[in-house]
């Protein structure tokens, strides 16, 4: 079956436009304020000083990352957790066969939490670490195609458990590998892309007298977001695609 491209994205807009009301209170709540917390609060990790076979410089960045960790590692992770638990209410909201409402849908998802970790814990590290490396970047984009529905099966059967979601995935996207490379793509580097003009003023502007906290506040705004569009519209489209998918393929 060949995929229609325009119609996931325009399933997509439909739901965000009959539901935009709902979506903007849990978007805002759980993906764009961490977001903010994070631009606001969390400095970029400390960028390595001097050559690479300088042992002084290497020491002294390992102990700036050290503590850079030690300052705000407790605050990403919570950060990470609101996140999680946002993307899974959305997913809830739509997916969930039991079509719960908000109070119950915050219920099953926290429910679905640890699983949803355990998720990001087998997949999310090494794919994020493959796209790092240049000979194994096109394989994890191809595979990050093929498991961009795990979330979305994990929702709608939450019975399979996290190895039947991936199974799931896997079956949904046989023959439509590389357009889901595409969509996978998207989700991955949409809401870095829209932030990227906030972030690009953040970094020319970074101590110039012009530089002052309402500026820095609306930069930060900014960033948050255009990290929390991206988010929400790569669930959005998550969504739309796991739908037809199933529909087409009765699985």
């Amino acid at each position: 079956m060949t995929l229609d491209v325009t119609g996931v994205f325009a399933d997509a807009w439909k739901m965000w436009k009959r539901d935009r009301e709902l979506l903007l209170v849990v978007a805002g709540l759980f993906l764009f304020l961490p977001e903010l917390v994070r631009a606001i609060y969390v400095p970029d990790l400390p960028a390595p000083t001097g050559s690479g076979g300088d042992a002084a410089a290497l020491k002294s960045w390992l102990a700036a990352l050290e503590l850079w960790s030690s300052q705000y590692s407790l605050i990403l992770i919570a950060i990470a957790l609101a996140a999680m638990f946002g993307t899974l209410l959305v997913f809830t909201l739509y997916l969930d066969p039991r079509r719960p409402n908000v109070r119950v849908a915050l219920v099953r998802a926290l429910t679905l939490l640890p699983r949803y970790m355990g998720i990001i814990l087998l997949l999310a590290f090494p794919l994020g670490f493959a796209l790092l490396t240049l000979w194994l970047m096109l394989p994890a984009i191809y595979a990050a195609g093929r498991l961009i529905l795990v979330t979305p099966a994990l929702v709608a059967d939450r019975q399979n458990g996290v190895f039947g979601a991936i199974t799931r995935s896997v079956s949904l996207t046989r023959g439509n590998g590389m357009v889901l490379a595409g969509f996978a793509c998207i989700a991955a580097f949409g809401g870095g892309i829209l932030s990227l003009p906030f972030r690009a003023m953040g970094a020319a502007m970074d101590g110039a007298p012009m530089a002052n906290p309402v500026v820095a506040l609306l930069l930060d705004t900014g960033m948050a977001a255009g990290m929390a569009i991206g988010a929400l519209g790569a669930i959005l489209v998550e969504v739309a695609l796991y739908r037809r998918l199933s529909a087409s393929k009765g699985i």
